[in-house]
C-alpha cells in the first residue's frame, strides 16, 4: 500500500473514526511503567529509657506554724501592786534580767516576823534541850520545843520565798513577746503578766495523718527515723529557702476531731532572720517507695503513657532483638516531678519508649535516637 493509498484510507470518514479511538488505547498500554515495588515504612526513630523496678521517693508537705523553741508565761507567784516595769515589749533580754517587782514592803515584815519568831524558837529548843539533859526538863517538854521550831522555821522559809516572789526574772535569754499589764497595777497570783520568748531556736508545729503513721521508717528511734526523711522546713514568706530540721517531739494521741497527730521540728533560723513566732510554713520530707503512697513499682517518664481511645494506660516496651514495639497495659501511681510509678506486665531493665508514643503503632519497627 502506498502513501497516497493509506492517507486517502484515513482521510475516510469511517477509517478515520475508527483510527482515533483505537489510538488512544494503543498509547495506553504501550506506555504503562513496570510494576511499582511494595513500599516498606522506614524505622522510626525514637527516646527510650531504661526501667527499674524499685519505685521513687515521695516528697509530701505538710502546713504548719513556727513556734518558739522556748516560751513562757511569766505571772508573780504572790499577790500585789507593780511598782516597777523596767521592760518593754519587742525587748531583748537575757536570763536573770529583772522584768518586773512589787511592792515588797508588807512581805519584807512579814518575813522578818518570821525570822524573829524562828530565832526565838532556836533559842527555846537550845534551853529546853540542856535542861532535859540536867532531868530539869521532861522528854515530852523537849518534843514540844523541836516541834514549835520546825513550824517556826517553815514559816520563815514560807516568808523569805514570798519577798523572793515580788521579784520576776529572765528564765532564758529571748525576747518580751507580750506584756499584759500596765505599771502600778495590781496583780494576783498566777496571773500571767507577760510573754517571753527564745526565737535563737525555732519550732514547726504541724498535723501528721494516720496514712503517714503506717509508712516504715528507716530508723530505731523517732529522731533517727525523722532524720532518713531529710525534713526542711519552708516560711511561707520566703518560699525560695529551706531550712533543715531535726526531730522536737510526737504526740501519742491522735486529735480526736481530725484524727491527726500533732508534730514538732526544730530548726535554727539565721541570726538576722525576720522569721517570726506566729508565721505559717510547711514542712517537706520524703518518704521512701510505699504503696499506700502509691509510689512503689516502676519509675517512667509520664510522656511515655498514653492511652488507645480513652482506654487503659499504656506504654510502649521495646524489644531490641526485633526493634519492635509492643504495648504493655499499665496501672499508674504516683506522679512524683515529671515521673509516673506504674505497674504492669513489666521487669526490671526493659527498654520503653519515651518520645513520639502517639505515632505508633502495635509492631512498629523503630530504631533508638541518638543525639549527634
Amino acid at each position: 500500500m502506498n502513501l497516497k493509498f493509506f492517507a486517502n484510507e484515513l482521510c475516510s470518514p469511517g477509517r478515520a473514526r475508527l483510527f482515533l479511538t483505537v489510538l488512544p488505547l494503543f498509547l495506553l498500554v504501550s506506555c504503562q511503567d513496570e510494576p511499582a515495588e511494595p513500599v516498606t515504612k522506614r524505622a522510626r526513630p525514637v527516646k527510650v529509657a531504661t526501667i527499674h523496678d524499685g519505685g521513687l521517693g515521695k516528697v509530701v508537705e505538710f502546713p504548719g506554724q513556727i513556734e518558739p523553741a522556748q516560751m513562757a508565761w511569766k505571772a508573780f507567784e504572790v499577790t500585789g501592786r507593780i511598782i516597777e516595769l523596767p521592760v518593754k515589749e519587742g525587748q531583748v533580754i537575757t536570763k536573770g534580767q529583772i522584768l518586773a517587782r512589787l511592792d515588797p514592803r508588807d512581805f519584807q515584815s512579814a518575813r522578818d516576823s518570821a525570822l524573829a519568831s524562828y530565832e526565838t524558837a532556836q533559842l527555846m529548843t537550845k534551853r529546853v534541850g540542856q535542861l532535859h539533859k540536867g532531868r530539869a526538863a521532861s522528854q515530852q517538854e523537849l518534843e514540844l520545843a523541836e516541834r514549835d521550831l520546825l513550824t517556826a522555821k517553815a514559816s520563815y522559809e514560807r516568808a523569805e520565798k514570798a519577798l523572793e516572789d515580788t521579784v520576776m526574772t529572765a528564765d532564758f535569754d529571748g525576747t518580751v513577746a507580750k506584756i499584759q499589764v500596765e505599771d502600778f497595777a495590781n496583780v494576783t497570783a498566777k496571773q500571767e503578766v507577760m510573754l517571753i520568748q527564745d526565737t535563737s531556736s525555732l519550732e514547726v508545729v504541724f498535723q501528721l495523718p494516720e496514712s503517714a503513721l503506717t509508712i516504715p521508717l528507716v530508723g530505731e528511734t523517732d529522731a533517727e527515723k525523722v532524720a532518713n526523711t531529710n525534713p526542711v522546713v519552708i516560711v511561707s514568706a520566703l518560699p525560695d529557702v529551706e531550712f533543715p530540721a531535726t526531730f522536737s517531739e510526737f504526740s501519742e494521741r491522735a486529735d480526736p476531731v481530725t484524727r491527726t497527730y500533732e508534730a514538732t521540728l526544730a530548726f535554727t533560723p539565721p541570726q538576722d532572720s525576720l522569721i517570726q513566732p506566729g508565721m505559717t510554713a510547711s514542712v517537706r520530707a520524703e518518704f521512701p517507695a510505699h504503696e499506700l503512697l502509691k509510689s512503689d513499682g516502676f519509675p517512667v517518664p509520664a510522656k511515655a503513657i498514653f492511652s488507645e481511645s480513652g482506654g487503659e494506660a499504656e506504654v510502649w516496651r521495646l524489644d531490641p532483638a526485633t526493634s519492635k514495639v509492643a504495648g504493655v497495659t499499665v496501672k499508674p501511681g504516683a506522679l512524683i516531678g515529671e515521673m509516673i510509678v506504674v505497674k504492669g506486665d513489666l521487669k526490671d531493665g526493659d527498654l520503653v519508649v519515651t518520645s513520639g508514643v502517639h505515632h505508633l503503632q502495635e509492631g512498629r519497627e523503630v530504631r533508638i535516637w541518638e543525639a549527634r
